[in-house]
This record gives structure tokens, sequence and C-alpha cells, in this order.
């Protein structure tokens, strides 16, 4: 009996000195960016794939990061353009398409 007794004071003794450690998970912002063209109805290619979104349009969720951009509309030269998203902020990209000739 004061073998159990020995027993369970010694798990209780064990278990209060633990310390509870409460790990806080950092929460990784995304930053975002609004493409317009001038003409509209550009396609826009991320990092060389195509989004199926056409200009003017935003790309959203996006890790902080460098990324490259590209523009394509029928008639107009292709236009690429490098952008550093940061974690929580918009960037605004307007581009001017040039004619192909």
């Amino acid at each position: 009996m004061k073998r159990i007794l020995l027993v369970i004071l010694l798990i209780i003794t064990l278990l209060s000195c633990r310390e509870n450690i409460i790990e806080f998970q950092e929460e990784v912002k995304t930053g975002r960016i609004y493409l317009s063209s001038f003409p509209s109805g550009a396609e826009i290619y991320f990092e060389n794939s195509r989004t199926g979104k056409v200009t003017p349009d935003s790309l959203t969720s996006l890790l902080p990061g460098s990324y490259s951009i590209k523009l394509r509309l029928p008639g107009y030269a292709e236009e690429s353009v490098n952008v550093n998203v940061q974690s929580g902020v918009r960037r605004f990209i307007n581009v001017s398409l040039r004619l192909y000739y």
C-alpha cells in the first residue's frame, strides 16, 4: 500500500513540475498585385504559367518574394515585369503595351 502511494505521489510530483509550453505559430501574411494595362484585356502569365486572367485583375495570396509577370495581347509586344511582393503589401502595376510591328 505504501508503495502504491509512493508511486502516485511520485507521478503527481513529476506532472506538477512540467512546464506548460505554448507554441505560437507565426502568421505568414501574403501580398497582392493589382495589374492593369493599356489597352486592357491582356492575358496575365505568372511565373511563365497562364493564370486564366486578363487585365485589369489581381493576383492574390502571394507569399513574399520576387515574381515574374508577363502580359500578352495579340497585336502588341509581350511585356515582362519583375515584382517584389512583401507581406501585407498591395502592389499596383500599370503597363502600357506597345504595338507589335
